[in-house]
């Protein structure tokens, strides 16, 4: 009597948190890992575009500068443009490296295909780096001391969907 229905109920859980497992699973989404030595590991979502943007000040011209990256399937961290207030030291503009526009005030340049396997960066309060993604920013000023090494990738998993 009471042995089975105990019996049961512990099946019907460990059936229900089977399947809870293999639904998060197939929901898992690819996600960007933030890494420093030292420090505690972050990630966030990658988001259904696989666009994200560095956002900082130039230590030079001081002024603001937004990397838009794409992430591709085998996880190579694509540089797509570059988009800058000022024009200056440090900041590409030769006609090899795209197409160069001037969009509302800021120098855009286009058509990148620059590939990186990681994006190393240090961290500090007057290049004030924010990691953008999907309408949310993500400090990373904030979240590691000033002058460290920050490591962007994507965390390769095997797609379940």
């Amino acid at each position: 009597g009471c042995f089975l229905v105990l019996r049961r109920q512990l099946l019907l859980l460990i059936f229900l948190c089977a399947i809870c497992s293999l639904i998060s699973g197939c929901l898992q989404q690819e996600r960007l890992i933030i890494e420093s030595p030292g420090q505690t590991d972050r990630s966030i979502p990658l988001g259904q575009s696989r666009i994200f943007s560095l956002r900082y000040t130039h230590s030079v011209e001081k002024t603001p500068v937004v990397e838009t990256f794409r992430v591709r399937e085998d996880g190579i961290l694509l540089l797509v443009s570059t988009a800058y207030k000022s024009y200056g030291v440090g900041l590409p503009s030769l006609p090899s490296e795209g197409k160069l526009t001037i969009r509302d005030g800021w120098f855009v340049l286009e058509n990148l295909q620059r590939e990186y396997r990681d994006i190393r960066l240090r961290v500090g309060p007057e290049a004030a780096v924010l990691l953008e993604q999907e309408q949310q920013s993500y400090p990373l000023h904030e979240w590691y001391p000033a002058g460290s090494l920050v490591i962007i990738r994507q965390l390769l998993s095997k797609k379940r969907i």
